[in-house]
């Protein structure tokens, strides 16, 4: 189900951006423009804001709120990969793909046969009776990728403390109404609330 809200979501998103762009480009008969940032709608001159708009969508919607969050989660990184990769890479007059291809040589290096074989072993009950030789190739290729994925994300957190980088993406909250009756322990104005939820059966 999470994945179909998330291609919901994205698919939404996408063809909203089209459209967005359609009608700017047309030049629009409404009169919008750069000042309209942010804001979907006008009632009598008083506008409806895109924040109202997901506040309405998605506020009482957690798995499509997590969907959006995750999104803009992984966009966010990648964006500021993209951008400190090229600051550091303009700093040693060397290009992105140079400096990525560098730093992972450093930090992944090539996958050795030990390890192929330790992998092999400790999973032998998921290789479906192959022998060690007719599973060898796929083994490195995802040891390789695992790698090379630890080192881009090492190399990402080590170019977030270089440049300062400060996250203020907030990940989604549901509030929660406890009614008078609701069992509860601790005091009212805990900055932490945990809800238990019990399917009686």
């Amino acid at each position: 189900m999470l994945r179909i809200n998330r291609w919901v979501l994205l698919h939404a998103a996408f063809c909203m951006l089209l459209s967005t762009a359609a009608w700017a480009g047309s030049g629009g008969d409404s009169g919008t423009s750069k000042a309209d940032a942010g804001i979907a709608a006008y009632i009598g001159g008083k506008p409806i804001t895109m924040a109202e708009l997901d506040a309405k969508a998605i506020g009482k919607n957690m798995k499509l709120a997590q969907s959006l969050y995750d999104a803009r989660q992984k966009a966010l990184d990648d964006i500021i990969m993209e951008r400190l990769l090229a600051d550091e890479a303009a700093a040693q007059g060397i290009s992105v793909d140079v400096l990525i291809a560098k730093r992972l040589a450093e930090s992944a290096p090539p996958v050795t046969d030990a390890a192929v074989e330790s992998f092999y072993n400790a999973n032998k009950a998921r290789m479906g009776g192959k022998p060690l030789e007719a599973m060898s190739a796929r083994i490195r290729q995802h040891l390789a990728t695992q790698g090379q994925g630890a080192a881009r994300k090492n190399l990402l957190n080590e170019l977030k403390k270089k440049s300062d980088v400060r996250i203020a993406l907030e990940p989604p909250r549901a509030e929660i109404v406890l009614a008078a009756n609701d069992p509860v322990q601790g005091p009212a104005d805990a900055k932490v609330t945990i809800v238990e939820y019990v399917d009686f059966q």
